[in-house]
């Protein structure tokens, strides 16, 4: 077995995802999955505020619900008038299209060019993130 890249006196058992030094135990930040090594010198370096998942999740879930509010109110406020409506619901790498109303095909074209871009912008997040 390897010994760990800083103390070199106990058994590495975990990898700095940053630097990917392998360490002990006792050399290692569990929260950010670094070394100390690393996570010292990066605690001296000015971040921005750091948004937890929880918070990510709490946000998307509010905008989603404003945008479904005022998808269903804008028939009704413009003068009730017939609306038209497209959805895509993704389960796993299926997607199930809906779209009803006059045009309907429209918004159904929308909501696949609006789904592929959030997909796209989730990825390149969660690659920028890592």
């Amino acid at each position: 077995m390897a010994l760990c890249g800083i103390c070199g006196s106990q058994e590495a058992s975990f990898v700095c995802h940053n630097c990917g030094r392998i360490v002990c135990h006792a050399c290692f930040d569990t929260s950010r999955w670094w070394c100390n090594s690393c996570s010292q010198v990066t605690s001296t370096v000015k971040r921005g505020p750091q948004v937890s998942a929880a918070g990510l999740f709490f946000l998307a879930f509010v905008l989603i619900f404003f945008g479904i509010m005022t998808m269903s109110l804008a028939p009704i406020l413009s003068g009730g008038g017939v609306g038209s409506v497209g959805t895509v619901i993704l389960i796993g790498p299926i997607p199930i299209v809906l779209g009803s109303g006059p045009l309907g095909g429209v918004m159904v074209v929308l909501a696949l060019v609006l789904t592929i871009i959030a997909v796209i912008l989730g990825v390149v997040l969660l690659r920028w993130r890592r």
